[in-house]
């Protein structure tokens, strides 16, 4: 199994793999459009480090990470300001809750929480279903911190689900990642935020 850096070439297939990786979950729920412009943004953006799994030409899997959590989001949109809003517009006349939800999701940490930020972040990491089991997942990982590492990152953070989540949580533990602390995202959703020092 190959990784090696993502390219715009393989955007279609990345917003595939996540829509069927993450089923039920909200930025799914925001469309394929949505999915091509977000994935699009962090390829193109010098502050990421976006990967893919490859073997015999065929994608089996991806990682999104940004080298700066602290004001990725703000900045990701300022260098997408004309698209986002599009696409804002487009959301605000179909999906209002939705546009809603987003602008509130745009910082990941609970009320009363003090995080300075100062951490790299995982933001998004599927496996295609036929290649689970594989390892695909701890490959694309290892090959993302390593990446991360080289270009002076020191910490990595990632939020994972808090219920009914044991086996994405055993597998960011096992990869050497610790519990920061524990938040409730809007709508009502409970979360870890977890960390690992490279």
């Amino acid at each position: 199994m190959n990784i090696r850096r993502a390219t715009l070439d393989d955007v279609s297939t990345i917003v595939q793999i996540h829509l069927d990786a993450f089923k039920g979950f909200f930025l799914t729920s925001l469309g394929p459009q949505f999915l091509r412009f977000y994935y699009t943004c962090f390829i193109r953006s010098k502050e990421t480090v976006t990967m893919v799994a490859e073997e015999d030409s065929v994608i089996y899997g991806f990682s999104a990470s940004t080298k700066e959590c602290k004001g990725f989001n703000s900045r990701l949109i300022k260098s997408n300001f004309f698209d986002f809003v599009i696409l804002s517009l487009k959301m605000l006349f179909t999906t209002p809750q939705s546009l809603l939800r987003l602008v509130r999701n745009l910082t990941k940490k609970g009320e009363g929480v003090e995080d300075d930020e100062d951490y790299a972040e995982l933001y998004s990491i599927g496996v295609s279903k036929i290649a689970q089991g594989r390892g695909v997942g701890k490959l694309l990982l290892a090959e993302s911190e390593h990446v991360m590492k080289d270009e002076g990152v020191q910490k990595v953070s990632l939020t994972t689900d808090y219920d009914n989540n044991d086996q994405a949580v055993g597998f960011y533990h096992s990869m050497g990642y610790e519990t920061l602390y524990e938040f409730v995202t809007y709508p009502n959703r409970k979360m870890y935020r977890l960390i690992k020092t490279l």
